[in-house]
């Protein structure tokens, strides 16, 4: 069995054909239902007029905000060059998210049909870099990049020439705001090293000083102090505090049965382990212990739930609303207090296919609350806390059969520690269609940030224009006509059949 990394390789998408943008097409705004908009709520389809006839499968994004200029905004998706070139392509708003444009900057390989592999980037805190991890298109190589702001010129490689066989690398970067080491950049990216002795494959690649270089000295720390199957999970979420707690989570892998290839792997067995470091990195993510037996097993990275079960799939199926499933975890610490943190984390539960938990810590991951939220049939979590001491909840659910079935993508938030929520639905679009062309059909992941009181957030859906199925609203750049629920081309007369495209959306 091998990382999913091998299916992604063999996408087929469709090229774009333009790189300009257009004006956004404003529908109705008009709240309804449980999940009214609150005032300030914006919801964009992120491609530009100028790709109107495009269909291809944008799935699987990510988003990175500026954090000292929230309007300067850089998303990532499963999509290609339209203009062809060496170099994949990333979203870019400079207006807070109101309208965006393609710039070809990331390291790639002519011709990819999705412009690079699993890719995710992060702006450091004063907004003057922007790092980035992924798997790069044609040698699946995972490679560290940086470029400067607000120029964005072609990524640079910060270790060439890169490394293999590893999985999801997940990028977070931050600079430390003041005593030792300040103004540096910290960038930790999570991922799946196969590299790693004794198949304890989680890893955090950190450095210190990102800032110089390249090369760039990158510190593969291993977070996996337990026996596995022969790996672990894909995911290892990791994210910083600036008081120097870095906090990352992950699934331990004890025990499967089934096979990858034929689509029936599961994993019967698997912790969810979340490890701190609270020296910057510098100490080995090794500060989170459980207890000595027989409470724990006193091995750095406390269990925050045992024994749970989820399919590994290499394909969706009709059950699944075509998107494979194989766990989901995110984690948020607050900005006010690095003693709390949010972490969410996917298992299969009675008559669900996966199903988010969300649970809190408020001595620094020590221990974690009971469910503060369940939600059946769900995937692609994604936790961030706002400066007001809000926690948002990001996801995307399955409901319904047959025909009738639909993802149903959720904002939940909770002003109270997790005790209430309130469900702001972002899109409920239909699941059997488009067809996928490859999986991930909507991504292995979304993402939410945080900057000050805003979130912002991003996610992948069937893009049919339809106000139905934006119950609190849409903006359009590309062509469509709402009246009829047909996308157009750049012509703005002939029809574009409904795809995959990536929305971004703040409140």
């Amino acid at each position: 069995m091998a990382a999913r990394k091998q299916a992604k390789k063999s996408a087929k998408k469709s090229a774009h054909r333009a790189s300009t943008n257009g004006t956004p097409k404003r529908a109705s705004r008009k709240g309804n239902g449980i999940g009214q908009a609150p005032p300030g709520f914006f919801l964009i389809n992120m491609i530009p007029q100028s790709l109107s006839g495009e269909t291809g499968q944008d799935s699987e994004p990510h988003l990175t905000v500026n954090p000292a200029n929230p309007n300067m905004i850089i998303g990532t998706a499963f999509s290609p060059n339209p203009g062809g070139g060496a170099l994949g392509p990333v979203y870019k708003s400079i207006n807070g998210g109101t309208t965006w444009t393609v710039n070809a900057i990331v390291p790639s390989q002519p011709g990819s049909a999705i412009g690079t592999g699993d890719i995710t980037t992060s702006f450091n805190r004063t907004g003057t870099k922007l790092y980035g991890g992924i798997l790069r298109a044609g040698t699946g190589a995972l490679t560290f990049l940086r470029t400067n702001v607000p120029a964005f010129p072609p990524m640079t490689v910060l270790n060439p020439p890169g490394r293999p066989n590893a999985d999801q690398p997940f990028t977070h970067a931050t600079t430390v705001p003041a005593g030792p080491g300040a103004g540096q950049d910290r960038v930790y990216i999570g991922d799946n090293d196969f590299a790693a002795p004794g198949g304890k494959t989680q890893t955090v690649d950190e450095s210190l000083n990102a800032g110089i270089g390249p090369p760039t000295a990158f510190n593969s720390v291993r977070e996996e102090k337990r026996p596995t199957v022969g790996q672990d999970g894909p995911q290892c979420r990791p994210v910083a505090h600036p008081d120097g707690t870095v906090y990352a989570a992950f699934y331990g892998w004890r025990a499967m049965t089934g096979n990858f290839a034929a689509n029936t792997l599961v994993i019967t067995s698997a912790d969810v382990v979340v490890v701190r470091d609270d020296k910057w990195g510098t100490g080995g993510f090794l500060n989170l212990k459980e207890p000595p037996a027989p409470l724990g097993d006193g091995l750095a990275g406390v269990r925050v739930i045992k024994g749970i079960s989820f399919p590994f799939m290499r394909n969706g199926t009709a059950p699944t609303g075509q998107q494979r499933i194989g766990g989901t975890i995110s984690i948020a610490v607050d900005p006010n207090n690095s003693n709390n943190v949010f972490l969410a984390f996917g298992a299969k539960g009675p008559g669900s296919f996966l199903t988010i938990h969300v649970r809190r810590s408020t001595n620094r991951g020590a221990t974690w609350s009971n469910d503060l939220l369940a939600v059946p049939n769900a995937t692609n979590a994604a936790l961030a806390i706002n400066s007001a001491g809000v926690v948002g909840l990001l996801y995307q659910q399955v409901v319904g059969l047959g025909a009738g079935q639909r993802w149903v993508t959720h904002l939940q938030r909770s002003g109270n520690g997790g005790v209430t929520w309130t469900d702001l639905i972002l899109a409920t679009v239909p699941a059997t269609t488009p067809v996928k062309t490859f999986d991930p059909y909507i991504g292995d992941y979304d993402h939410l940030v945080a900057v000050g009181p805003r979130f912002y957030g991003i996610f992948s859906a069937n893009n049919t224009p339809n106000m139905a199925n934006f119950p609190n609203g849409v903006v359009y750049q590309r062509n469509a006509n709402f009246t009829t629920q047909t996308l157009l081309n750049v012509n703005k007369s002939s029809p574009v059949a409904p795809s995959i495209d990536p929305f971004f959306f703040k409140l």
